[in-house]
């Protein structure tokens, strides 16, 4: 065996992955058209999960062969070769779809309305394109993904939203039907987006991206940061419009059946598996015209002109030329003279206004409510990405290609779904676009808009090339902005300037030594006098601090003062959990139970992360990917069979779960290996939504009861039934209750040892040369790499460890609820709250991860205890919830009646009660300690522990009995100079 492995790796890459991709397409088509292959062979002969399995081999062995065509294609056709990816993958999902209808005796009939797709795609494009020409605009200067850019997208909906609220324009608004458009409402919303977003996204910009940049923070960070600001901006939008939905009407005009372009069309029917007497492709016949809107069509030419403008300016005018530089180098284009700080913040400033403006047109189409953002900002992510980060041309053409996709997707999958039993499949729409971004960057790893680069600077090249020869006239070189004649003036201008600067050359020596007097001798001066005036105090009360200082100083950056700030922290929430107000001992002794479980469940979560991230160096935001993994297998393998389920017993299904999370983790390392960090990101959290979409859409998904219910429900969980034949009366009778202890008790005792048992696998594993492999790995890849170090393997292990461990705390997860609904796997209310944890608790430290884990779940019980006091004038935090909600209520209707109409008001409170949602007030608590602890200290709580010993300071290093340092002359500390 181990010869024939030596052998195989002799042989060169390019025929060892023809060898791989051809063995898996065969197999795949053996075993969906006569039913031989290896999946068949290992026990899945029937049933949904062998045709998933051979489709998922079969589209793998077709990546592979295609990604091999395009590696080995000459140079002159890889840029067409490249821009054709998002074609052949098309192609070749639509002939898996055939093959697997064939090999299922089925047939699917696919209708495209040629107009609907066109123009739809256009109007999915536009959507996409208002939040993703922020991003990439945001990347390109200032080279971090802002998550809060489709927030400032929703800011302008709700912008249109309070001008049609307005005295000024409700009656416009509504108004009775005239057959008349009036577009002043519509206008006038977009340019107050345009501006009112635009201020908001410069003083975000000002006061938390500016002094991160100051810094020097790195832009996962910057990226970091920009969630907080989501997170931020979300809950003060829910917490001022609710959760209801709103819909922006410019005029009653704009929403009747006859405003709309009537176009005419043709449908396409595709016949796709087993056809009978009936053609491939086939035009259908008496097709009625498609309607096309009034307000997507202005959706469609306001945010198309708005990009239009935006590349004009860059292009074409010296503020373009100064963001380009600052894109470029921005090191480089402070030294000529470009204000780069003042380029962040017009960068800063145009980015969320068209994001404003598109979203103020964005209204008059969609329902408006705060989650309508995270909806659209993956997509815009796959529109970026796809285009490669930081190109605009390549993001317009991003999205085109994600509408395009996105549009078809509809039609596609009703009829697929209908011929595959699946009514529901339609709901794949929404993660279409992440499929097929994942597609392409396997092909593609840096994008299309890479190829668009290359071959724009192969036709710079070629073209220079040209202009050197024997082609150059008098003429042409007058009109050239590269010319001699350019040249020549530039010259010219410069010795000008040199002239210039000589001749004032001897008033700048006048004005400088002026200035240097008075630096010198008044400053000094005033501060001699300053000195004898606060000398005395300042003495005592700097002896004092310092005293104080070394004291109660603890640094957190060695292994024991690490452990004691850890028991400090630690302590102290014990103490506030202690404290929180219950009614009985029984509801206490659950309250403090489910704590010490979801603490021990956001801790292994957080473990994960920090594995994955804080060591590694790989920018995971889909950790919810992997606790949804062991959630949903373990719920599924534990619920009984006559629900869909297998009836396996909890830990044979753990064990299982935790199995298929590691291999994932480890597989998903080898084709995202030459994706950047901020790509990684993106795939991981892409694939995070296609799991919660796929458990909402997918019915093999779906397991304990007797009908197709969403959900996974009625799961076995590990000894219930020990737990309550004898020790609950015991634990009941040792917590003083009056019958036998919940198994919530029990669960919170399982997840303290399974948090304490891989803490401890951990520490173990991290001591040792493998973990300082890890952290060399996230300090530099090359020089780690230099020293003999797999990084692929060593990544992969790193991948598959932690996506163990989440798997792990997806089935404590499941076990705690009880049940298993796609909301759970919302990024908002997991992943982003796990980062939470991972930023305020210290990157690379596990006792970070479980101050952290526990401070995000601290906050939790706190709000609801909150909640629960605004009833009741008993409880702890009554007072202080009546006051936060006068204080909103001040802020509303006093200061906020200033700029919007008390109809705004009604409109939101519809029973006159103006009160805070606290559940909103906790998220945006969350964001402010992110961006907090981010301005404040990037470290953490608990920062990482230094490998190599500080340095001791240099007073301690002087010998007892060394010679006394010199004194510094009376004359120098005068601050006159010789």
């Amino acid at each position: 065996m181990t010869e024939m492995w030596q052998r195989w790796k002799v042989i060169p890459f390019w025929q060892r992955q023809l060898a791989l991709g051809a063995l898996l397409l065969l197999d795949a088509f053996a075993g969906m058209t006569y039913g031989a292959s290896v999946v068949v062979w290992v026990g899945f002969r029937t049933g949904d999960l062998k045709w998933m399995l051979l489709v998922t081999e079969m589209l793998a062995g077709g990546l592979a062969l295609v990604h091999l065509l395009l590696n080995q294609a000459k140079f002159r056709w890889k840029t067409t070769a490249t821009i054709s990816t998002p074609v052949i993958v098309a192609v070749l999902g639509f002939v898996i779809l055939e093959i697997a209808l064939s090999g299922l005796g089925r047939s699917a009939t696919l209708n495209f309305n040629l107009a609907s797709i066109g123009l739809s795609g256009l109007y999915w494009a536009a959507a996409y394109l208002s939040v993703a020409v922020g991003l990439t605009l945001t990347y390109k200067v200032q080279r971090f993904g802002n998550f809060a850019q489709a927030e400032m997208m929703l800011v302008g909906a709700y912008i249109a939203l309070t001008l049609m609220w307005s005295d000024r324009f409700f009656s416009i608004a509504d108004s009775p039907k005239d057959d008349h458009l009036n577009w002043q409402l519509l206008i006038w919303a977009a340019i107050a987006a345009f501006v009112l977003t635009g201020l908001i996204g410069l003083i975000a910009d000002k006061l938390i991206y500016t002094r991160l940049r100051r810094k020097m923070a790195s832009p996962q960070v910057m990226m970091i940061a920009s969630l907080g600001v989501a997170m931020i901006i979300r809950a003060l939008l829910y917490m001022r419009f609710s959760a209801r939905t709103f819909r922006f009407v410019p005029d009653r005009d704009w929403k009747l059946a006859t405003s709309r372009f009537e176009i005419p069309t043709e449908r396409l029917q595709l016949h796709l598996g087993d056809r009978v007497e009936q053609p491939l492709m086939q035009l259908a016949e008496n097709v009625n015209p498609y309607g096309f809107g009034y307000t997507k069509s202005a959706l469609v030419v306001g945010v198309f002109a708005a990009v239009v403008l935006l590349l004009l300016l860059l292009h074409r005018t010296r503020l373009g030329r100064q963001m380009r530089a600052v894109a470029d180098n921005p090191d480089l284009a402070a030294t000529a003279g470009i204000h780069v700080e003042r380029v962040h913040g017009t960068s800063a400033f145009l980015s969320a206004g068209i994001s404003g403006f598109g979203g103020a047109l964005l209204a008059a189409v969609l329902p408006i409510n705060p989650e309508l953002g995270i909806s659209l900002l993956l997509p815009a992510f796959a529109v970026i990405v796809l285009g490669t980060i930081g190109s605009i041309p390549g993001v317009i053409m991003g999205a085109f290609i994600v509408g395009a996709v996105r549009a078809f997707s509809d039609p596609l999958l009703v009829g697929a779904g209908n011929a595959l039993d699946r009514p529901t499949a339609s709901g794949f729409s929404e993660v279409m676009p992440f499929i097929f971004l994942i597609g392409v960057l396997l092909l593609t790893p840096r994008g299309i808009g890479s190829a668009i680069q290359r071959w724009n600077i192969e036709r710079d090249r070629k073209r220079r090339l040209v202009d050197t020869g024997e082609t150059r006239t008098p003429i042409r070189d007058s009109f050239d902005p590269s010319g001699q004649r350019v040249i020549t003036n530039l010259n010219w201008w410069g010795q000008l300037l040199e002239q210039s600067s000589r001749a004032l050359e001897p008033v700048r020596a006048v004005i400088s030594s002026g200035i240097a007097k008075y630096l010198t001798e008044y400053r000094g001066r005033i501060a001699l006098a300053k000195d004898s005036v606060f000398g005395f105090s300042g003495g005592v009360t700097t002896d004092l601090r310092d005293r104080s200082a070394k004291f109660l100083k603890i640094d957190r950056e060695t292994s024991r003062g690490s452990w004691i700030a850890f028991g400090i922290f630690l302590v102290i929430l014990i103490a506030i959990v202690w404290m929180l107000p219950s009614v009985s001992t029984l509801t206490k002794t659950m309250q403090i139970a489910r704590i010490v479980a979801l603490v021990s469940i956001f801790g292994l979560m957080s473990f994960s992360l920090n594995l994955h991230t804080g060591l590694t160096g790989m920018t995971n935001f889909g950790v919810i990917f992997f606790v949804g993994i062991g959630a949903i297998a373990v719920g599924i393998l534990t619920a009984p069979v006559e629900t869909n389920g297998y009836g396996w017993a909890p830990w044979q299904a753990t064990i299982v779960a935790v199995s298929i999370s590691a291999i994932v983790g480890w597989l998903l390392v080898y084709p995202t290996s030459k994706l950047r960090i901020d790509y990684f990101a993106i795939v991981t959290i892409s694939l995070g939504e296609m799991l919660r979409i796929a458990l909402q859409a997918e019915p093999i998904l779906r397991a304990g009861t007797v009908t197709s219910a969403i959900g996974i429900s009625h799961y076995s969980r590990p000894l219930l039934g020990w737990w309550e034949s004898g020790p609950a009366e015991t634990a009941g009778n040792v917590l003083g209750l009056d019958g036998p202890a919940p198994y919530l008790v029990f669960l919170a005792i399982l997840s303290v040892i399974v948090l304490l048992a891989v803490w401890y696998f951990l520490d173990t594993v991290l001591s040792s040369p493998w973990g300082r492999i890890l952290r060399s790995i996230r300090e530099d890849e090359e020089v780690s790499q230099h020293h003999g170090h797999s990084i692929l393997t060593h990544k992969a292990l790193s991948l598959a460890l932690g996506a163990a461990i989440a798997a792990l705390a997806g089935a404590l997860w499941a076990w705690l609820n009880t049940s298993i609904f796609p909301d759970f796997m919302n990024p908002v209310r997991s992943t982003f709250l796990v980062w939470a944890a991972f930023i305020v608790g210290g990157k690379a430290n596990n006792r970070g991860m479980v101050i952290g884990a526990f401070l995000i779940v601290i906050v939790e019980f706190v709000f609801n205890v909150m909640v629960v006091s605004r009833g009741d004038a008993d409880l702890a935090f009554h007072n202080l919830v009546s006051d936060i909600d006068r204080a909103f209520e001040w802020l509303l209707v006093d200061i906020g009646g200033l700029i919007w109409s008390d109809l705004s008001i009604s409109q939101v409170f519809q029973r006159g009660e103006i009160t805070v949602q606290l559940t909103y007030l906790k998220l945006a608590l969350i964001g402010v300690v992110i961006v907090s602890a981010l301005l404040m200290s990037a470290k953490g709580l608990l920062p990482e522990i230094p490998g190599r010993p500080k340095r001791p300071d240099a007073i301690d290093e002087i010998p007892q009995d060394s010679t006394p340092p010199v004194e510094t002359p009376p004359s120098v500390e005068k601050g006159v100079t010789t």
